[in-house]
């Protein structure tokens, strides 16, 4: 099922109201034959946001254990889990990955990710958005995600969107790397 949100406000300066123009944003299931692209785009987003957050080595290591096609794979096949794509002018923008928390009333964002020049058009939002309805269609009634504690900008995105922080962990990964996280939480 497509969802139309939308995607970019295209404005031409000065900005008149009468020359705003809006692209709507498709969000898409992802296919097995899609796992190449999540893959394309996660490589392309962490290497361009994460230097300065985390090391370099640890941005490879997470890379390789999140994104192999058995990993991706999971979201697939798994009852209650999902993965889409955010289409904008049929291009592949972001993509999300969810699963639902031992089988209780909580479903887990697990990977949102936008290409940086799309941050602020509310991609990210629309992604989220799909992720509570196929939340709330499962029984969920909340949802949960880690955020890197010095990844500023994904934090006030995410309060933006109704998320709270709600505690703080680290969690060894292996590798000998730890995510330093918050956990943050929001009703569906």
């Amino acid at each position: 099922m497509l969802e139309l949100r939308p995607c970019g406000i295209a404005r031409s300066p000065p900005f008149r109201p009468h020359e705003l123009t809006v692209n709507p944003v498709a969000i898409a299931a992802a296919q097995p034959a899609d796992i190449p692209i999540v893959q394309r785009l996660a490589r392309e987003i962490w290497l361009r946001h994460y230097p300065g957050i985390i090391s370099g080595e640890q941005i490879d290591y997470m890379l390789a254990q999140g994104y192999s096609s058995a990993a991706l794979m999971k979201y697939l096949t798994a009852a209650d889990a999902g993965l889409a794509l955010a289409l904008c002018a049929n291009a592949p923008v972001g993509f999300v990955s969810w699963c639902r928390q031992d089988g209780g009333p909580v479903m887990k964002l697990e990977k949102l990710y936008v290409l940086p020049e799309r941050h602020g058009e509310g991609v990210g939002r629309a992604l989220i958005e799909h992720v509570v309805m196929r939340a709330s269609l499962c029984g969920c009634r909340s949802m949960t995600l880690n955020v890197n504690r010095k990844n500023a900008g994904a934090i006030r995105a995410y309060e933006r969107c109704g998320f709270e922080i709600r505690e703080r962990g680290d969690f060894p990964i292996g590798g000998g790397f730890v995510m330093e996280d918050f956990i943050m939480v929001r009703g569906v």
